[in-house]
């Protein structure tokens, strides 16, 4: 039996791939939906291990082995080769792709072939990184410059483009901060309505910072008010009908999750309002006098 440094080798290697690849599914079951490994580790591990499964038999070539090991080498490198699909959707899935950093903020993108194109904002906490929000616009061509964090007042910013459209989201990094600087917040708010929309952008979203509801701009022609924490359904939707709805053009329609018909009410009494303005309009249309 073989007592050189490549035969030694060979044996570190066969005992080297089944504790990596170990190594890296207990990494992925204990960073969770809400937290991913930082510099990529799962999906190094992974696929380090993976291909071990590869070169082992090619390399031992020549070597004087005992049947068990020469036995162990084939049948691992059959079994590499069937676990190849497997093994591609599995490494696709854990690999994380991150696009730009800032301090300890950082823009990644995780989830495999399949997912939807998004990209997540998580701060460096550690070994991890820790997922804050989630936005649905792909993250090829986001750069520093796309996106900003304002740390005095736990705001966050992003500039993106998505299927032939010009997005902009605000939201907050630190809810406690983001609402105790709500004035200034809901100031910049109004100002990105202003000097962008429609003009400039296609789709805005934001999230209030006096009870963190969610308005949305999807179009010129719809807006959408969604309570807090509550991102499946809008709350109240108010609509301009388009020229091939048999509702009047010079009308608005109001749609409220809990109510069963829309109201219908005249162009001129529901002008384009700036977000803030949204806010107190469904305030008002829900007998809130705050």
């Amino acid at each position: 039996m073989s007592d050189t440094l490549r035969y030694k080798t060979v044996l570190w290697m066969v005992w080297l791939q089944p504790v990596l690849i170990a190594i890296a599914i207990c990494m992925i079951e204990f960073s969770g939906p809400g937290r991913v490994w930082r510099w990529n580790v799962p999906f190094w591990t992974l696929l380090v291990g993976y291909l071990l499964g590869f070169f082992l038999l090619p390399f031992s070539r020549g070597l004087e082995k005992p049947s068990v090991l020469k036995w162990w080498l084939r049948i691992d490198l059959v079994i590499t080769i069937l676990m190849f699909i497997p093994a591609y959707f599995t490494l696709a899935g854990c690999d994380v792709k991150y696009s730009s950093d800032k301090g300890d903020y950082i823009l990644f993108s995780r989830g495999g072939l399949l997912s939807a194109p998004h990209i997540n904002l998580g701060v460096k906490s550690g070994l991890f990184i820790t997922d804050l929000n989630y936005f649905p616009v792909g993250y090829v061509g986001i750069s520093d410059y796309d996106w900003d964090i304002d740390s005095s007042s736990g705001c966050f910013e992003l500039f993106a483009r998505y299927n032939n459209e010009n997005r902009i989201f605000i939201c907050p990094t630190d809810s406690i901060l983001y609402h105790a600087n709500r004035a200034t917040i809901n100031h910049r708010i109004d100002s990105r309505y202003y000097d962008l929309y429609p003009k400039g952008i296609d789709n805005m979203d934001f999230v209030m910072p006096d009870d963190f509801s969610r308005i949305v701009y999807t179009d010129s022609s719809d807006i959408s008010y969604y309570k807090a924490y509550d991102d499946w359904y809008p709350s109240t939707e108010i609509m301009f009908p388009p020229g091939y709805s048999n509702i009047s053009p010079d009308s608005v329609i109001i749609r409220c999750k809990d109510s069963k018909e829309d109201r219908v009410y005249p162009k001129d009494s529901i002008p384009h309002m700036s977000p803030t303005k949204v806010q107190q309009f469904i305030r008002q249309l829900k007998g809130d006098k705050r």
